[in-house]
């Protein structure tokens, strides 16, 4: 079962950063989940800081830096009103995807929960390049946050899963049907398909049994549509606006396989342009618990 327990929340202070950590909050709040805040400074990636050799000066800074982290995120726990007890913070040093990788892989997370955008972004119509390689680079499922006006995030009650109906594509699914179960919610099964398909209702009988991915699947009500337009980003967004979608479950490759360079244009295109969260799923095998099917493949493959 895979639920939000122990959400990462990078944060460089900026708004669109908070606003993660308050949707972190409002998400995990029905696990009794803890948060933890991390912050990652990079002058010592930068010329200035990689040449500086006085090894006083650089431990002298990092005090600094972590007192003035500190600080801010007493702001923040007081401004979000996070429960002190339920939080804990962190301080790393280095560049900043790298560091907020190395700390989801180290710990016992169970999502990391990003802004698209940060203090130096350059249009809100891209994602910022730290969260495209987080999502890209990852094991640990990435919630991505796009900056919105309300303060208040609504209750998670209908759940979109985009499918393109390979094994690889639904690997979303048991994380989907999890959330679905636990929020007393609705999961919806999208699948997005080209202007060429003449009767796309004959699609509705190719969509995966949702029983073989997740134990809980016939506990909830499953809905399944399929959407025709020139690109599949296309028909997710119109879905997200029409049924008020609250979250979405997707998987960050499809139908060409495990292994990418790169995040799937769909995916890169529905994290810059829909309104609601989206929880990617990146890598096949994470911690979290997947159903053994997928595990034993797993096994298999290593041992060929």
């Amino acid at each position: 079962m895979y639920q939000f327990e122990h959400v990462l929340c990078p944060t460089d202070f900026s708004d669109s950063s908070i606003e993660a950590i308050r949707f972190a909050q409002h998400a995990s709040r029905v696990f009794d989940g803890t948060l933890t805040l991390l912050f990652v400074d990079t002058f010592e990636k930068t010329p200035q800081g990689f040449f500086e050799r006085d090894e006083q000066k650089i431990r002298t800074r990092r005090i600094q830096t972590e007192e003035f982290a500190e600080s801010k995120f007493s702001e923040i726990i007081k401004g979000v009103n996070l429960c002190p007890e339920r939080t804990r913070t962190v301080v790393r040093f280095g560049t900043t995807y790298k560091e907020i990788i190395e700390e989801a892989e180290s710990g016992p997370y169970s999502t990391i929960a990003l802004a698209t955008q940060g203090i130096g972004y350059s249009s809100p119509h891209l994602i910022g390049r730290t969260a495209e390689r987080i999502v890209r680079l990852c094991r640990t499922p990435v919630i991505t946050i796009r900056a919105q006006k309300k303060k208040s995030f609504g209750e998670i009650k209908t759940i979109l899963c985009p499918t393109d109906f390979s094994e690889y594509g639904n690997y979303a699914l048991p994380y989907a049907i999890s959330l679905a179960h636990r929020y007393a919610g609705t999961l919806i099964l999208l699948h997005a398909t080209d202007l060429t398909v003449t009767n796309p209702d004959k699609l509705i009988d190719r969509f995966p049994d949702p029983s073989l991915y997740h134990e809980s699947a016939n506990e909830i009500p499953i809905e399944r549509l399929v959407g025709r337009d020139v690109e599949p980003e296309n028909t997710i967004e119109r879905v997200v606006m029409e049924r008020g979608i609250d979250l979405i479950v997707m998987g960050t490759h499809g139908a060409r396989g495990l292994r990418r360079v790169q995040i799937g244009n769909t995916t890169e295109e529905v994290i810059r342009r829909v309104s609601a969260p989206v929880l990617s799923i990146t890598h096949p095998i994470h911690r979290s618990v997947f159903p053994r099917r997928f595990q034993e493949e797993y096994d298999q493959k290593r041992q060929q």
